[in-house]
């Protein structure tokens, strides 16, 4: 039984304008204060900041430093009020992954929030629609929806996930082949080697690490990957937003619902995101880029607007609390009276460590 139903809309929700909006990004200061600077240094997982709406950090020892994460535009507004962004953390390992149903990475350059309201968070990081992005809500299982944004000022990418009704992706939705692809791992022969295929000639070689030469275009090698059954990773969103060719990085953000007393762990796949935090609503947000003027007073990156199309309508659940009531987690799956993590009981969500 759930705490709470979540509807994907397509709608934008109204009266937007008004929606409570709580600013969690980092300063320049609340970076160094943790130690966090443009030179990164080996750190555990630590809290930069917290506010009415949650607290935000790093989820795992890393290589932290500071960076500048948006390109484009700086200047956005969200359900009615303007933000400035500034910079960010960043990691140096690239997240342990393998599958949306494997988890959350274990490690590398992964972020945390939790969430003091119910509500949505979006976080704003410099978006590569060449890479793919992940936003888990626990580790262990709860690949939640989320909706993308991105704009380089001439082009725009805006999607959601496919919903299952409970807030979580459904991986079984007809339009989820275009959001969600095969996970992959690389094939070995016999002897435990991995598998090299040339790129110009088509010659696979057996190795334990990639066997290219540098400046070498006769020699370029990339892994022999063979799918996962059962497993899905997202699709990088220049493809699920139906472009020919991948465009650069600029401004992006993820949007996702959230529940008071919930961690949620924010990544990129194969890649060091950069974050500075979030700003919380308490109702689906509307994300507006803000235009960009030359000195002439030209437009050099147009107004770009994003209607929300997560949107949340929170179902009553009548019940009496019985102590032997029936447990489940994240997932609706019932677990027995001594499991832990995250987990629902009588409709309501509770934490047993």
């Amino acid at each position: 039984m759930k705490k709470s139903l979540l509807l994907l809309t397509v709608a934008a929700f109204a009266g937007m304008a008004n929606a409570q909006v709580i600013v969690g990004l980092a300063t320049s200061e609340e970076l160094e204060s943790v130690g966090l600077s443009s030179s990164k240094v080996d750190m555990p997982g630590m809290t930069i900041l917290e506010n009415e709406a949650g607290s935000f950090g790093t989820a795992y020892q890393d290589s932290w430093g500071t960076t500048t994460t948006y390109k484009t535009y700086r200047n956005v507004t969200v359900n009615g009020e303007a933000i400035t962004l500034g910079s960010g953390a960043v990691g140096n390992a690239n997240p342990t992954f393998i599958s949306f149903e494997a988890g959350a990475p274990s490690a590398g350059a992964v972020f945390k929030i939790t969430a003091n309201k119910d509500g949505y968070m979006t976080v704003f990081t410099k978006l590569n629609p060449n890479k793919q992005y992940l936003v888990y809500e626990g580790t262990q299982d709860g690949s939640i929806v989320y909706s993308l944004g991105w704009s380089d000022g001439s082009q725009k990418i805006f999607y959601a996930m496919p919903n299952d009704g409970d807030g979580y992706i459904d991986f079984n939705a007809p339009e989820a082949s275009k959001y969600l692809i095969p996970a992959t791992k690389q094939q070995t022969n016999e002897a435990g080697l991995k598998l090299w295929q040339n790129k110009v000639t088509g010659e696979i070689v057996a190795s334990d690490s990639n066997p290219t030469v540098k400046d070498d275009a006769n020699m370029q090698f990339s892994g022999v990957m063979e799918d996962i059954p059962g497993q899905t990773k997202p699709a990088m969103p220049w493809n699920a937003a139906g472009f020919e060719k991948a465009p650069g990085e600029s401004t992006g953000f993820l949007s996702f619902p959230v529940y008071e007393g919930s961690d949620y762990y924010f990544s990129a796949l194969g890649s060091k995101a950069a974050c500075g935090g979030f700003v919380y609503t308490a109702e689906a947000p509307e994300i507006v880029y803000e235009e960009i003027l030359a000195e002439d007073g030209s437009v050099t990156s147009p107004r770009v607007e994003f209607p929300a199309i997560l949107s949340a309508a929170v179902e009553s659940v009548s019940v009496e609390n019985n102590a032997n009531a029936p447990i489940y987690n994240l997932m609706g799956v019932r677990v027995n009276a001594d499991a832990k993590g995250i987990l629902i009981q009588n409709g309501k969500k509770f934490i047993r460590k």
